[in-house]
């Protein structure tokens, strides 16, 4: 007989004689005592008809009273909870089996080697991800013993929370726990009996958990700075009364995951673009204002300098009839639309109504999916050089989108200041002297002025 075959028998015969269950023993073979404490013991085993280990808690019943309803462990689904797999009990014991995790307890690693801020902090967020499950069920369960030990770091750095012996569901009618158990230092003032355990509980563990795993120490030490925003986090979910804390396990996740390099620098962007735009606000009522002002209607000879040549509309309109067959441009007086633009680019000039219909949602920019850089509705009215936009883009994209010829920024979209400026040149203004809130019969002048420009 071998000395490992021999070590066997000799485990074996000494769990016989504590009287664990039958049939647990004839179903597994006991390989490792991984822990051990008063009425309750925990076992690495082997099934023996697959060789798939598990862990085996027994627990002795004249010390615990653990009923089936009561199983923390039974039906938990979390890929960061070790899975329930099966429960023995005789009149002496009563042996509940979960899931063997592969993996280096935290308490290990970091005697190892130094771990990286961002990984601890992913760690943690992974650890309040698991813990809101846990919070979150119909019946909360309640860890008490978040620490090193209990946390499993696997492979691929996904994080496992074991070890359930203290666990306990939050019953709504307690006003304390009538058991003092945890890891001391983890362990916050309710734990010994000031109050009931809730969710809070384990926020205050993972607080104590988080300053450990920066700093290595449970306790602040004045002589070690942590990054500022990770010591109010730490502050405030270790704080002494449980309404001062973190109120569960999402609130403390949101408060880690501000603290991320990336998360800040998104904050800082967001800071400086706001400043940036309130300025361009402030400049861009200077200017309308100043605009205002100084603006009148009419020109020398008191003809308004904004009315289009009706003569060259009632042309436009004709020509846009007999060339395309459309009623579109009928009625000269009405006001132009978002949606009549859009008509025009589908059914006169064949574009995609995906592409006529796309949505800009960001700043103003040019895309190839979507002709308008703008996002508008279809019932809002057209202005003079959007519309000058959009005839020029039809026959020739690439001048709307080479904005090399600008020099400055006005604040006006780039696309729009160099289709005007070809418009100026090419006499596809001309006769089109209404700026804003353009009519139908604008629309097909500066169509047809573009048409004429571009040799059609």
């Amino acid at each position: 007989m071998s000395k490992l075959e021999n070590s066997m028998e000799m485990i074996e015969a000494a769990f016989s004689r504590f009287g664990y269950p039958e049939d647990f023993l004839n179903e597994y073979d006991q390989m490792e005592c991984l822990s051990g404490h008063r009425g309750r013991e925990t076992f690495l085993v082997q099934r023996k008809k697959d060789g798939r280990q598990a862990v085996a808690k027994c627990y002795d019943r004249s010390l615990y009273d653990l009923s089936r309803e009561e199983d923390p462990l039974k039906d938990l689904e979390h890929p960061g909870l070790p899975r329930y797999l099966e429960r023995y009990e005789n009149e002496r014991f009563v042996v509940i089996l979960r899931e063997y995790v592969e993996g280096t307890p935290l308490s290990d690693l970091v005697r190892e080697r130094e771990m990286e801020q961002a990984e601890i902090l992913d760690i943690c967020r992974q650890l309040c991800d698991i813990l809101d499950y846990l919070h979150s069920r119909p019946t909360p369960v309640i860890h008490r013993d978040v620490k090193p030990e209990n946390v499993i770091l696997q492979e691929d750095g996904k994080a496992v929370l074991i070890d359930f012996d203290i666990a306990r569901t939050y019953k709504q009618e307690s006003d304390s726990d009538t058991l003092v158990l945890g890891t001391k230092v983890y362990a916050p003032p309710e734990q010994y009996g000031f109050a009931q355990t809730d969710a809070r509980t384990d926020v205050y563990s993972l607080g104590v958990l988080l300053r450990f795993l920066l700093t290595g120490s449970t306790r602040k030490n004045r002589n070690i700075h942590l990054d500022p925003a990770l010591e109010k986090i730490i502050a405030k979910a270790t704080a002494f009364s449980p309404a001062d804390r973190y109120p569960d396990m999402k609130a403390m996740k949101r408060a880690l995951q501000g603290t991320a390099p990336n998360a800040r620098k998104l904050r800082r962007a967001g800071i400086i673009l706001g400043i940036a735009l309130l300025c361009a606000a402030f400049f861009f009522a200077g200017v309308k204002t100043y605009q205002y002002m100084n603006y009148s209607p009419f020109t020398e000879g008191s003809v308004p300098a904004y009315q289009s040549d009706p003569e060259m509309i009632a042309e436009a309109a004709a020509y846009m009839k007999e060339e395309y067959g459309t009623d579109l441009f009928d009625d000269t007086e009405e006001l132009a639309t978002v949606g009549l633009i859009r008509t025009v680019l589908i059914d006169l000039y064949g574009f995609d109504r995906d592409y006529v219909y796309g949505i800009n949602t960001d700043m103003p920019q040019e895309s190839p999916d979507y002709f308008l850089p703008w996002g508008y509705d279809d019932g809002q009215l057209f202005d003079r050089d959007p519309m000058v936009y959009v005839a020029v883009k039809v026959h020739d994209p690439s001048i709307v989108e080479d904005w090399s010829s600008l020099k400055d920024d006005n604040g006006e979209y780039p696309g729009e200041r160099v289709a005007m400026a070809y418009a100026e040149k090419h006499g596809i203004l001309e006769g089109a002297n209404r700026p804003d809130d353009i009519t139908v019969g604008d629309v097909a002048l500066i169509l047809y002025n573009a048409e004429k420009s571009f040799g059609k």
